[in-house]
């Protein structure tokens, strides 16, 4: 399977450069918050630079958007391995949980992130600003990234479709890996609880025009289960690898290549108790295998201090095939294969202009392409998109940034994007900011083409809305496939693209170089959200859905961030988030009398009021953390104690009005408690310990991917060179990709 991979990777690179070509400009507007960031030792405000808020260097304390970064400094005190946990501890994010790490007829579903209460198939998940493919029911699962040679993350909370396009409408989560300035190599190891084994392994080598690095990451899980009662896992067993290599050249003082390229192979053992069609059940079981490869290469030129531009070249795959069988006679029982492709080809130039203007501008064109079981046929798409920021900074404490992108979708009509944020800075400890972003998804193949009828899982079928129509239903009706036809089926019609309008206030205060805080407001109005409904009923009973737009939708709320220093190595930090969400036209329908739910144990039927309307499924009313820190270098003791909360949140509707109304309608709230420390013995040996999930929650139904208590064990062994003498590493340049591996 490896092996298969790589050399897929190689042809599926050669093949992309042939398809891309340029077309127009892009624009690239976003910020950070100083959250975990380096404060100035005077006035408390952030030095910390990123990168993913316009692909260029920008401070954090002078970006108008909220978005935060996780260090690696953080990375390392907790001790955390994936994409998953880090994001988990974070103010404002939940991560979702799938039908454990495999699942099944649907292949892996896993973690995603929700920003501000936007659902994860809103939230772009990028590796060096790059996108990671093979979305299963939308969602990219986070447990594929590991945290293995990661020098930062950058969260861009809100509406960045302006900067990153169609599944950019709730935020960003951009991977920033990292290339030593020294020749070294590191051993890590962790083991725990369940079956936890995390090892790897990556090294750098230095010269004065060349550095790169590679480093190899095993991660092992065995299965999880709480109900021996029951056949099968909570969570499947599960094993993967992560290869990754950086490369950076440098031609000389203006011209530079970087050269990523990574490659992931995981493998499940699934076992299952089904029901089929005549609701009979019978064991099955087998394996699920996943792979994904990417190469993403850049060209940058200075052609002098105030011009610069850079070419990108970017080829990934994604491939999950899942084979079971019956376990009592080993026959064949289901199959599931599922391939996509994803190229683009990219330019940005930045020009410096008078009166403190800087522009960007560029462009590029994604082709993409999808073969599955679960589609009738092969699928292709091509996007051509332009964009254009421009920065307009008067004074030292002011800039205002104003973009537009265009994208031109094959699928559906071609969409405009604006934004538009602004920084105020009156004193040195106060920073005001506000911003507007217009996001969008596009339908995707999933919502478009899916043609699957799920004869192992009661029959159900899942329609896209390019394959379904009233006149379709009616033909399948009469070959006994579709039996009764509800009312529902009349409103089908092409998907409309999702839209939202975000906008966020903020302001950051720095009490003292010790002391400082956050406050956001944030408000995303969505029109046209896609959501599936059932349109007929299939002889059996099972159900047929398909999907369509819901015209109005919102997600609402408040975010706090506080950090303390209390002593030189002790620090104290807590966040919390307020959300609200809910359907325009349910909470107009209860406003006026006209919804009804059904009480739980007597079913008495009663009139709803506004506070028995949970809001959007999915999305708790109150999320928070507290972290306490300590970070002592002279003796090497580093130490964390952090908290989790998440109150309530809608699961399924259960008495038949289609909305979440009851308690039993909901998931109950949860603590997680989380410790780690660690000591380092020498200047090349380090030891850790921790425990996770300390208060030993569980709850199989709602968080199959959280198992119990889990304490853990880690070494990490350093061998360093001496330092070279880089010429690279002497020429700043203010190109966005460049700072990626700076």
């Amino acid at each position: 399977m490896q092996v298969k991979g790589v050399i897929f990777a190689f042809a599926m690179t050669k093949q992309g450069i042939i398809k891309f070509w340029i077309f127009n400009a892009v624009i690239l507007i976003a910020g950070i918050n100083p959250s975990f960031a380096q404060l100035d030792t005077l006035t408390g405000e952030s030095q910390d630079v990123v990168v993913t808020a316009t692909r260029t260097e920008r401070k954090l304390s002078n970006v108008a958007v909220p978005a935060f970064i996780i260090s690696q400094k953080e990375l390392q005190g907790t001790q955390l391995r994936r994409l998953n946990e880090i994001l988990q501890e974070q103010t404002g994010i939940f991560v979702t949980s799938g039908s454990g790490s495999g699942g099944f007829g649907g292949g892996i579903f896993g973690n995603g992130a929700q920003l501000q209460g936007m659902s994860p198939e809103y939230t772009l998940i990028l590796v060096n600003g790059e996108p990671i493919i093979g979305r299963q029911g939308g969602v990219v699962n986070l447990g594929r990234l590991s945290l293995s040679g990661i020098k930062k993350i950058e969260v861009i909370k809100g509406p960045a479709s302006s900067l990153y396009g169609s599944e950019a409408m709730g935020g960003v989560i951009n991977i920033i890996t990292d290339i030593p300035h020294s020749t070294q190599s590191n051993i890590n190891l962790k083991a725990g609880g369940y079956g936890l084994l995390d090892a790897g392994v990556n090294g750098a080598i230095t010269g004065n025009k060349t550095r790169a690095t590679a480093s190899y990451n095993f991660y092992r899980q065995n299965g999880i289960d709480f109900n021996k009662e029951q056949f099968g896992n909570q969570q499947d067993p599960y094993h993967n690898h992560t290869v990754q290599a950086n490369i950076s050249h440098q031609f000389s003082p203006r011209t530079r290549l970087l050269v990523y390229g990574r490659y992931f192979a995981e493998t499940l053992d699934n076992a299952y108790e089904i029901a089929d069609s005549s609701l009979q059940t019978q064991q099955v079981g087998g394996n699920t295998r996943i792979w994904d490869a990417n190469v993403n290469t850049s060209l940058q030129h200075n052609f002098s201090n105030k011009l610069s531009t850079t070419f990108r070249v970017y080829g990934t795959g994604y491939q999950s095939q899942q084979q079971l069988n019956n376990l009592k006679d080993g026959t064949p029982f289901y199959e599931d294969d599922f391939q996509q492709q994803f190229y683009r080809f990219e330019n940005q130039t930045d020009i410096s202009l008078p009166a403190s203007n800087k522009l960007t501008a560029g462009g590029g064109y994604v082709y993409e392409h999808l073969k599955t079981t679960r589609y009738d046929g092969e699928r292709t798409n091509g996007i051509a998109y332009g964009f254009v920021q421009n920065e307009w900074k008067p004074k030292e404490n002011f800039n205002l940034i104003g973009g537009l992108r265009y994208d031109h979708n094959k699928a559906y009509a071609s969409r405009i994007s604006p934004k538009l944020a602004a920084r105020y800075s009156p004193s040195g400890k106060l920073k005001l900011t506000a911003s507007y972003g217009a996001g969008f998804k596009a339908p995707d193949f999933r919502q478009l083409y899916l043609n699957f009828i799920n004869n192992a899982s009661g029959g159900y079928a899942l329609f896209g809305a390019n394959e379904i129509s009233l006149s379709k239903l009616l033909e399948l009706q009469q070959q006994g496939i579709v039996g009764e036809i509800l009312p529902r089926a009349n409103d089908l019609v092409q998907l409309k693209p999702e839209t939202s309008h975000g906008i966020n206030a903020g302001a950051n205060y720095y009490f003292s170089k010790r002391f400082s805080g956050e406050l956001n407001l944030f408000f995303n109005d969505i029109s046209n959200q896609i959501l599936f409904d059932v349109i007929a009923l299939r002889p059996n009973g099972s159900q047929v859905f398909s999907y369509f737009n819901v015209a109005r939708s919102f997600t609402t709320g408040t975010e706090l961030n506080l950090k303390y220093r209390l002593y030189e190595n002790w620090s104290i930090s807590g966040g919390y988030q307020w959300l609200s969400t809910g359907d325009k036209d349910v909470i107009e329908k209860i406003k006026a009398g006209e919804m009804y739910g059904r009480e739980e144990k007597t079913g008495e039927v009663y009139l709803l009021k506004r506070n028995d309307y949970y809001g959007l499924p999915g999305r708790s009313r109150h999320i928070g953390n507290v972290k306490i820190m300590f970070d002592e270098q002279t003796n090497g003791w580093h130490a964390s104690l952090r908290a989790i909360y998440r109150s309530r949140w809608g699961t399924f509707d259960q008495d038949g009005n289609g909305i979440i109304n009851r308690k039993d309608e909901t998931a109950p709230g949860f603590v997680l408690l989380n410790a780690a420390v660690q000591k380092q013995i020498s200047p090349s040996l380090t030891m850790g310990a921790g425990v996770e999930n300390i208060l030993n929650h569980r709850d199989a139904l709602n968080l199959p991917n959280v198992p119990g208590i889990n304490a853990f064990v880690s070494i990490a062994w350093k061998i360093k060179a001496a330092k070279a003498n880089l010429t690279g590493k002497n020429h700043s340049t203010s190109n966005s990709t460049n700072q990626l591996f700076k």
